[in-house]
């Protein structure tokens, strides 16, 4: 079974009476263990997917499902019991309060379920795996947009989630930042069996995908050079997985 499926997404933002199209029939698939990654321009909706994904919207057309269970009909508190521990969000540039710091920012999320030594604990752990443990003690006014992005992605490992939805993590960052990042998205696909959602302003910061999309005009297309038609996935670096 898919770990998560749209099926033919719609979405419409509205100004005053006027309606924007954003999304026109978009699907896509992420199954355990999978880097799926969608580009383009900004404007093009890739938050706007990414938002339908994670449930925090509905679509005004097609289905959303996570493990075969349709997001729009759960009620909100079901809703709430998977955000909280089944499906992970990383905001592109982490924490923005400065009445946290990174240690008690990872830890946040976990303290109902865990309690405040255990979070901690496990919020450590995280920060070492993405290799941000000497910034766990630090102000996040002294971070770098590198570091912060790391933070990001150890907050929601830490919560052990089967979905990783990450919008635009690399934003701002240079190409050895971003490919780091990016790295770590995947040993959390590959190694943890996690499933991850990330959307990417160009091809450079998605190299490291196993399947890309591009959005543009409201609908997903395979990227250019691939034979097969619109919505179609395409496949990179699989042969990476055992290496």
């Amino acid at each position: 079974m898919a770990l998560l499926t749209l099926d033919g997404v719609t979405k419409s933002h509205w100004r005053g009476v006027t309606e924007r199209p954003v999304l026109r029939g978009a699907s896509l698939t992420v199954h355990a263990g999978d880097l799926v990654a969608v580009y383009g321009q900004r404007g093009a909706g890739k938050t706007t997917l990414l938002t339908l994904a994670a449930g925090f919207d509905d679509p005004d057309g097609g289905h959303v499902a996570f493990e075969g269970r349709d997001l729009a009909a759960l009620s909100r508190r079901n809703l709430a019991r998977l955000h909280r521990d089944r499906i992970a969000w990383v905001e592109a540039t982490g924490s923005l309060s400065c009445e946290l710091g990174p240690l008690d920012y990872v830890a946040l999320p976990l303290y109902r379920r865990l309690g405040p030594g255990e979070s901690r604990r496990r919020a450590f752990a995280a920060l070492r795996r993405v290799g941000a443990e000497d910034c766990a003690h630090r102000s996040w006014d002294d971070l770098s947009d590198a570091t912060r992005a790391l933070v990001a992605v150890a907050q929601a490992l830490a919560r052990e989630p089967r979905l990783l939805i990450a919008d635009d993590p690399t934003a701002g960052l240079g190409i050895v930042d971003r490919e780091r990042v990016v790295g770590l998205l995947r040993a959390a696909a590959e190694d943890g069996g996690v499933g991850v959602l990330m959307a990417v302003p160009d091809m450079s910061a998605m190299v490291l995908a196993h399947e890309v999309r591009a959005l543009s005009r409201g609908r997903l297309h395979a990227p250019r050079g691939d034979r097969g038609g619109p919505g179609t996935v395409v496949e990179l670096h699989r042969d990476k997985r055992t290496g």
